[in-house]
């Protein structure tokens, strides 16, 4: 994972459901951290590059209702 910076969101390969924010990163580690949203609490982990995924960026997509003047 090459392109890793910080600041980019991940997921670890074991949770995918917590999105982690990365602070640094030094050889093959990758310190992070996230809110826990319930108790306002952050975390901190530290995790091998190997063992976690880059979040998708976010799309957008345009297609609302066309309007029908049908009475």
């Amino acid at each position: 994972m090459d392109n890793l910076k910080i600041g980019d969101n991940i997921f670890h390969k074991s949770n995918s459901s917590i999105a982690w924010t990365v602070e640094k990163i030094e050889n093959d580690k990758v310190f992070c951290s996230t809110l826990i949203k319930e108790t306002l609490e952050q975390k901190k982990e530290i995790f091998l590059m190997t063992s976690i995924e880059k979040c998708a960026k976010p799309s957008f997509i345009s297609g609302g209702k066309t309007r029908s003047n049908h009475y």
